[in-house]
């Protein structure tokens, strides 16, 4: 089937407005990603200073799973009301909370303002995919995946060395603060290029994703809590949370994920993966730097710079990724991209319970980054092509959310694992192995795109 036939027209003909569009979600999308990995060379030292060592996973997991419960609402949202409304609020919240991340005078009010950070991160990031896809067409798409591919990999690899020089040249706060002017740059470019398609008026069901964030949340706080009786009711009442999301969502006129989306074997191999996916990258990306500060005695500067052939692993694999899933569906790019990561995790396991050198530590890190490339990039990407243009949105944000849901859990569920870091690493070349089992004998080969009705 001919993509041009199957796709909805582009919301933005060739030209200077299509450029600056694209610049501003780009900003957007390296404003985001930049985030995502600057803190992580400037936890250890942060937390030693505001004396808030054992809240260190809960950082990172409140900052996740707000994204989590952003991306349900706020994708839904961005499909009634306007990819640029729900970007502009997104940018707002995620900015106020840059602001007062900076500003923290402890690690509980940090978290606190990481929620606030995380629902605006859970609004920008899939919006900006959205739009991107609005922008171009499928045909299009496969080529400025590479720009964007480019423009998040480059943020995520200097993030964790600007983090780390900023620790030790200026003050952890800046890796918060440096993010205001950048978002209001994209803010600023959106509004004056992208306009928002006419869309018919339909019923918003916020209940869903209400329901869905409580769940997730006496969940985490299950794993999280305080060990005692309180965890097993946390999880009780997670899981009649969980009963209750699955009967509201049946009976719901306008569910989180269409029913018939969810039928489809595309759709669900890529929430798989965009789960597992951001399983491994975040709970790799949150205690490889305290491993390195811990128990390998280097700078902050230098538990930065292990990220980098991680990240930069991961820009080089993801650009290759939708070409493989062009000519192997999910089934290649996807379950060929984990068996590497699982390559990958394995040998750092090995290599940090056997005291190998840097450089072979970082050859392991970058052979996993290679793999986590094309196998999240190919999980947004397939349920976007198999999704019609009304509901484009909300199935970006459910492959987003389940990659930051997966982050969350599984930081918390390896920060609760004994025996030190090989056993840590040893779970999450686990995950990297099951998730290659899984998609390379379930997800599909060629997808074909879905047919869309002409925009008006």
């Amino acid at each position: 089937m001919d993509a041009s036939l199957s796709e909805a027209a582009p919301a933005a003909r060739p030209g200077l407005a299509r450029r600056v569009a694209t610049g501003a979600v780009l900003l957007a999308l390296v404003v985001t990603a930049f985030e995502a990995t600057v803190v992580t060379s400037a936890m250890p030292t942060l937390t030693r200073e505001l004396g808030g060592q054992h809240l260190y996973s809960w950082v990172f997991s409140a900052y996740l799973f707000a994204s989590t419960v952003g991306m349900l609402l706020f994708g839904k949202l961005a499909d009634h009301l306007g990819r640029k409304p729900i970007f502009t609020l997104g940018m707002g919240l995620f900015l106020l909370g840059s602001v007062l991340c900076g500003a923290a005078p402890s690690v509980p009010a940090l978290i606190a303002f990481r929620v606030l950070q995380g629902l605006g991160a859970g609004a920008l990031q899939p919006t900006t995919m959205t739009i991107s896809a609005d922008l171009y067409s499928l045909r299009e798409r496969a080529s400025i995946q590479g720009l964007f591919t480019a423009a998040w990999g480059g943020a995520n690899v200097v993030g964790p060395l600007i983090g780390g020089w900023l620790v030790m040249h200026a003050s952890w706060r800046w890796v918060f603060l440096v993010n205001v002017p950048v978002g209001l740059l994209a803010l600023g470019l959106l509004h004056l290029s992208f306009k928002d398609p006419v869309r018919p008026a339909t019923r918003v069901d916020l209940v869903g994703p209400a329901l869905v964030g409580t769940s997730l949340a006496l969940l985490l706080f299950a794993l999280e809590g305080s060990a005692g009786a309180g965890r097993p009711l946390f999880a009780l009442a997670a899981v009649a949370g969980g009963v209750l999301v699955l009967r509201q969502q049946r009976a719901s006129a306008a569910p989180l994920i269409p029913l018939d989306l969810l039928e489809d074997r595309t759709v669900r191999s890529g929430l798989f993966g965009g789960l597992l996916a951001g399983g491994l990258l975040y709970a790799t990306t949150a205690f490889v730097p305290l491993w390195m500060t811990e128990r390998g005695g280097h700078s902050p500067l230098m538990a930065g710079l292990a990220l980098v052939p991680l990240l930069g692993g991961w820009a080089c694999g993801s650009t290759f990724g939708v070409r493989v899933f062009a000519r192997g569906g999910l089934r290649a790019s996807a379950g060929g991209g984990f068996s590497l990561a699982f390559l990958g995790t394995v040998l750092f396991t090995l290599g940090v319970a056997r005291g190998w050198d840097v450089p072979a530590l970082f050859a392991s890190l970058a052979l996993l980054g290679m793999g986590l490339g094309p196998a999240a990039s190919t999980s947004i990407v397939g349920p976007q092509t198999r999704a019609p243009w009304q509901h484009r949105g909300m199935v970006t944000s459910a492959v987003y959310a389940s990659r930051m849901l997966g982050g969350s859990f599984t930081i918390a569920l390896v920060d609760l694992l004994p025996g030190g870091f090989p056993a840590r690493f040893a779970f999450i070349a686990l995950l990297a192995g099951t998730a290659a089992l899984v998609l390379c004998t379930w997800a599909p080969g060629r997808v074909e795109p879905r047919a869309s009705p002409a925009r008006a």
